[in-house]
C-alpha cells in the first residue's frame, strides 16, 4: 500500500487532523488521513472544549454546512439559547467562597462543546483510512470500520515523504502533517533529544451521573462549568456538566433541549468530574507522595478523603460518586517546542504533536485550530512549488507556531502548579488571567 497520488498525508483524526481534512476537501486538494484508534469513541471518558480566540480560525476552516451545525456539539444547547453563558467561576472549595469569574461572553465569542460530538461532526464526509486486513466490526455510531493505523516512522527524499504504519503499510505524498497527539512518533523522530516534561501532579477523571435534583445546587452557581481549589488541603478540581439521556446501553452526551419534547425519558446529567493533587512528600500530611489509587474503591475513598474539607454543594457531589462510575488516571506531561525550528523538511507538526500543554488554561484546542489555519495559509499554497520552497514554508510555519505556543505551554504548566497551591491562586496567576492567543511569558530559563 504505497501511493504518490495524494498531495497531503494527515496522521491523526483528532480535532486538528479532521479540520485540516475538511479544509483540503473544501479546496479540492487530495489527501489521505489515518487514525490509530478503532473509531471516534475509543478514548471513552470524553472531555469538553472551550473555544474562544480560535473561533475566527474555525469559521475560516469549516465548510458552511458544518458551521451551521456547530450548536449540535454544545454541552447544553438549551442554556445557550436561554442566554445563560458560563462565567467559568473559580471557588475556594473549603469555604464555598467565589474567588474569581470571567466576564460573560456571547455565543459568537465563546462556546463550550463536547469534544466527542465536535469530532464526530467534523468527521462528516471524511474518509479515514482503514488498517490493511482489518476486521470489519459493526458498532453503533460508526461506519463499521476498524481503523487501528498508527504511524511508526517516516522517510523524506526527492521532494516526497513516505510514512510507515505499524501494520506494515506505507503511504507517500508531498507533505506529511502529524496530528498524532502528545505522544507523537513523528515528533519523536524529528526531535529525538527533546523530551516531554512530566508535571508533578496526579490527575483522575470520573464520568459521573447525577439527577437534576442533585445538580440544581451546582447549576445555581453556573449552568455549564465550575472549578476550584480547596484551601484546606490544596487539592484542585474542575467540573463540567452536561445533560444526558440514557439510551439502551449507550450514554448520549446531549441536552433534552436539542430534541422534541417527550423524546427523552428520565433526563440526567453526566458530570466530567476531575480531581488532581500535587505529587510531593508532605501532601495530606503523608511522608511519601500520594500515588494513583490501585483500585476503583481506593480511588473513591481518596476522593471522599479530599472532600472531607469541602463546603456544600461540592462535598455532597463528591460523596455521591457511585462505584459504578468510570474512573481514569492521567499522567500529565507537556512538550515545549524549541525557540527556533530547522530541518523538519516536508513534515509539519500540528496541535499536541508540536506543543502539548496541560489543560489548566483550556487553550490546547484553541492553539491546535489556529495551527491548522497557519498551515493552510503558509504551507498548503507551496504544495506545487519545488522541494526547497516547500521545506522553507514548513520551517516558517513551525517557527510562527512555536513563537505563539511556547508561552502557552509554559503558562499552562504554571497554571497547573498554581492550582495546587492556594497561596498562588490570584489574578496574576496564569490560572485565572485572561486567555489570549499571544502571551507575554518569560521563557529564558526553559531551554
Amino acid at each position: 500500500m504505497s501511493s504518490n497520488k495524494n498531495e497531503v498525508i494527515i496522521v491523526g483524526a483528532g480535532v486538528s487532523g479532521l479540520l485540516l481534512a475538511q479544509h483540503l476537501r473544501k479546496c479540492g486538494i487530495s489527501y489521505q488521513i489515518f487514525e490509530r484508534d478503532t473509531d471516534l469513541m475509543t478514548r471513552g471518558l470524553g472531555w469538553g472544549l472551550t473555544l474562544h480566540w480560535s473561533l475566527p480560525a474555525l469559521r475560516q476552516l469549516l465548510p458552511e454546512e458544518l458551521l451551521r451545525r456547530i450548536p449540535e456539539t454544545y454541552v447544553d444547547r438549551a442554556s445557550v439559547e436561554e442566554g445563560r453563558a458560563s462565567m467559568f467561576p473559580f471557588f475556594n472549595l473549603s469555604t464555598g467562597e467565589l474567588k474569581a469569574a470571567t466576564p460573560p461572553a456571547p455565543e459568537s465569542q465563546r462556546i463550550r462543546m463536547a469534544r466527542d460530538r465536535f469530532r464526530e461532526l467534523i468527521a462528516t464526509g471524511i474518509d479515514i483510512q482503514v488498517s490493511c486486513g482489518a476486521e470489519r466490526v459493526l458498532r453503533p455510531g460508526t461506519d463499521g470500520r476498524k481503523w487501528s493505523k498508527a504511524a511508526t516512522t517516516f522517510e523524506s527524499k526527492d521532494g516526497s515523504v513516505t510514512v510507515h504504519f505499524d501494520d506494515g503499510s506505507s503511504a507517500t505524498s508531498r507533505l506529511l502533517v502529524a496530528c498524532d497527539g502528545g505522544n507523537s512518533r513523528i515528533r519523536q523522530a524529528l526531535f529525538p533529544e527533546r523530551q516531554s516534561y512530566k508535571i508533578p501532579i496526579r490527575f483522575m477523571g470520573v464520568k459521573a451521573e447525577y439527577t437534576p435534583e442533585q445538580m440544581e445546587p451546582l447549576r445555581k452557581l453556573d449552568p455549564i462549568f465550575l472549578q476550584g481549589t480547596a484551601s484546606a488541603n490544596d487539592t484542585y478540581t474542575f467540573l463540567s456538566s452536561e445533560h444526558l439521556a440514557y439510551l439502551v446501553l449507550y450514554v448520549v452526551l446531549d441536552s433534552p433541549g436539542n430534541h422534541p419534547p417527550g423524546s427523552q425519558a428520565d433526563p440526567r446529567y453526566v458530570v466530567q468530574f476531575v480531581i488532581s493533587w500535587p505529587f510531593r512528600a508532605g501532601f495530606l500530611n503523608k511522608p511519601s507522595p500520594t500515588p494513583f489509587p490501585s483500585t476503583k474503591e481506593d480511588g473513591l475513598e481518596l476522593i471522599r478523603q479530599f472532600a472531607e474539607s469541602w463546603a456544600e454543594p461540592f462535598h455532597s457531589l463528591a460523596n455521591s460518586i457511585s462505584p459504578s462510575f468510570e474512573i481514569k488516571h492521567l499522567q500529565l506531561y507537556d512538550w515545549l517546542p524549541p525557540k527556533e525550528v530547522h530541518g523538519t523538511r516536508n513534515v509539519a507538526l500540528v496541535g499536541d504533536a508540536f506543543h502539548l500543554m496541560s489543560m489548566y488554561r483550556g487553550e490546547g484546542a484553541n492553539h491546535a485550530i489556529v495551527d491548522v489555519l497557519d498551515l493552510v495559509e503558509m504551507v498548503i499554497p507551496h504544495l506545487a512549488s519545488d522541494a526547497v520552497s516547500l521545506q522553507r514554508a514548513v520551517e516558517s510555519y513551525h517557527n510562527v507556531v512555536a513563537a505563539r505556543a511556547r508561552p502557552g505551554v509554559l503558562a499552562s504548566r504554571q497554571a497547573c502548579m498554581d492550582a495546587h497551591d492556594w497561596s498562588c491562586v490570584d489574578n496574576d496567576s496564569p490560572l485565572l488571567s485572561r486567555r489570549a492567543m499571544k502571551l507575554d511569558f518569560d521563557d529564558s530559563a526553559f531551554d
